[in-house]
């Protein structure tokens, strides 16, 4: 998600955006996050631009930072008076997770003239004014490597280049180096307006109610015939969401596997039967499940999207595997493991949509009923 994180500076006299810079990214440094990769936005929050002489301060500021909405909001309220009396600084992460959000705002929150963060959505008319018309792509981080956005090769954007290599001296980058921005969301950039930008927020959230939609439904049907899937579902997050190693990408790869393993026990257990040449026994599992696709038949259309997911799965199991023995380097291993788990997750999802049939519930209570009946026996005796 797109955060904005604010800071008072009103009262300063020297230059203060390199001040926050270095509050900022010695922040998330100390966070010690294995993978950060975004566009961030630089400037000065022009909010009495848009404020009506007659119009209530707090109850803008609620609209601005939509206290009755759904985003995400951090805004420390007891120091609002600050984005009306004084100038709001912002830096905005264009892409961030939002535990890693949470977390750099609880490392800023001790800073004196931080005034808090929140979730910018471009599909507001103020938000797309104040975020994304009023402040400007600076820099690009990736992990501990920092770009500086410059428009082209003139003298004045290597002169600039320069002076804010000069001024970021002082924060732990491994490199910091340039990227020409090509005047990306400048006036010279026809897909830079507000209609663009609402469209993309209104897929983004689109697109986040149809995986919700596929987890929803992962956790709510298979379980029923694979009931330890949801621990083996958290544990593949865990291990991911605190991957730093090639290593541990292909633990959670090895989980992704066990995943598919399981599912397919449950739903089409092992047996010595040999079906058009093909062994159904324990450790045939692509067998076993295209053979559950097959009894589940809708259409042609249905057995070959599983047969073809399934394939993908392994070859993103397989590039894996391969990386981690090769010893690259992690962020293809992040990529390539991301990719697995998703793959995993849709076929899950397609298991689902083949089945014609509620799931059977897996389910084995007899060993507690019959620990409640002893119980109970015990008692009338």
């Amino acid at each position: 998600m797109k955060v904005a994180y604010h800071f008072n500076c009103g009262d300063i006299k020297e230059r203060y955006d390199i001040i926050f810079y270095k509050v900022v990214f010695n922040a998330l440094f100390n966070l010690r996050e294995p993978y950060v990769s975004s566009k961030i936005l630089i400037g000065d929050l022009l909010i009495m631009d848009f404020l009506r002489g007659d119009q209530n301060h707090i109850v803008f500021l609620k609209i601005l930072f939509q206290v009755q909405g759904d985003i995400w909001n951090r805004i420390i309220w007891e120091k609002a008076n600050r984005f009306i009396e004084d100038t709001a600084f912002v830096i905005c992460f264009e892409t961030i997770p939002e535990e890693l959000a949470l977390r750099l705002n609880d490392q800023l929150i001790k800073e004196e003239r931080y005034l808090g963060a929140c979730e910018i959505d471009n599909s507001f008319q103020l938000h797309w004014s104040l975020y994304g018309e009023c402040i400007e792509p600076k820099f690009r981080i990736f992990n501990n490597e920092f770009n500086i956005l410059i428009d082209d090769n003139s003298p004045e954007s290597l002169e600039y280049l320069e002076e804010m290599k000069q001024l970021l001296k002082g924060i732990p980058f491994e490199k910091v180096g340039a990227e020409f921005s090509n005047f990306r969301y400048s006036i010279f950039d026809d897909n830079h307006n507000f209609e663009i930008a609402r469209r993309a927020s209104d897929w983004k959230k689109g697109m986040d109610s149809i995986f919700s939609t596929i987890t929803d439904e992962i956790i709510g049907k298979l379980t029923d015939a694979a009931p330890e899937l949801t621990d083996k579902l958290w544990s593949i997050n865990q291990i991911f969401l605190n991957a730093q190693t090639g290593e541990q990408y292909a633990q959670a790869m090895t989980s992704c596997r066990r995943v598919f393993e399981y599912v397919t026990d449950c739903l089409f257990p092992a047996t010595n039967e040999i079906i058009d040449g093909h062994s159904l026994k324990k450790d045939k599992y692509k067998n076993r499940l295209f053979e559950f696709a097959k009894r589940e038949l809708r259409s042609d259309v249905n057995i070959s999207l599983i047969v073809t997911n399934t394939s993908s799965l392994f070859d993103e199991w397989n590039k894996l595997y391969e990386l981690s023995n090769k010893g690259v380097h992690s962020d293809p291993h992040r990529q390539e493991c991301r990719r697995c788990i998703i793959r995993t997750i849709l076929l899950l999802d397609d298991l689902i949509a083949i089945k014609r049939t509620p799931f059977e519930v897996n389910v084995k209570a007899d060993k507690i009923i019959g620990y409640f009946r002893d119980k109970y026996d015990t008692y009338k005796d």
